[in-house]
């Protein structure tokens, strides 16, 4: 019963929260999908500042209309705000505070701890022309993958893909793809552990480290 009404309850306050956000997410609307990219970053970072339970309402609710994709129970925390709507979050994901995302596709239940920046590939700057300010040189946009189930610690830096079910310890840089079911830690991250056993077993008693 308890349940139930949580769950009611979570429903009537996201509807509520897409009714009072509706005169931001209606203007990216009206502009276009790749005309209002101004509009849709200026409301993001207003909502990322409005704290506790209502803000986290009022920014899903904003990205459930704005983003590609945005699950009805994602949590995106005080201060958290995405610079591209070509972004996905998937259900259950929980994004901690201060955090700045991309082009990125977060799976179903991963955890992003605070501060974590996940940029949009590895290649959004060129560099080579060295008789032109890099600034003026443009650069290439991609989608990072995030799996499902990952758990990103504090102040992790993403600018490559990471598979389904790892782990990145805080103060990681990930700057080359990540496999599934990994362990990994540093600057540049790089794979310690793997979660699972050789008998495929998936609990904590089965992680065996590979490296130190």
């Amino acid at each position: 019963m308890n349940t139930a009404f949580r769950n009611q309850a979570r429903r009537l306050a996201n509807a509520v929260a897409l009714v009072l956000t509706s005169p931001l997410w209606l203007a990216v609307l009206a502009f276009g999908f790749h005309r209002n990219q101004l509009w849709f970053l200026s409301c993001a970072q207003f909502l990322s500042l409005i704290p506790g339970l209502i803000g986290v309402y009022l920014r899903r609710g904003y990205y459930r209309m704005t983003l590609a994709q945005c699950a009805d129970d994602a949590h995106i925390e005080f201060g958290t705000w995405f610079a591209h709507r070509q972004a996905s979050v998937g259900k259950g994901v929980y994004i901690g505070g201060r955090c700045t995302l991309g082009m990125v596709e977060i799976g179903d239940h991963s955890l992003l701890g605070s501060n974590v920046d996940i940029l949009s590939g590895g290649q959004q700057h060129a560099f080579a022309d060295t008789d032109r300010p890099m600034s003026a040189q443009g650069g290439r946009f991609r989608t990072v993958s995030i799996g499902r189930d990952c758990w990103l610690g504090n102040s992790t830096v993403v600018l490559a893909d990471i598979g389904e079910h790892c782990i990145v310890g805080a103060g990681s840089v990930v700057v080359k793809a990540i496999p599934a079911w990994s362990i990994s830690v540093g600057n540049p991250a790089r794979v310690v552990c793997e979660r699972r056993s050789t008998a495929g077993r998936k609990t904590q008693d089965s992680v065996s480290c590979t490296g130190s």
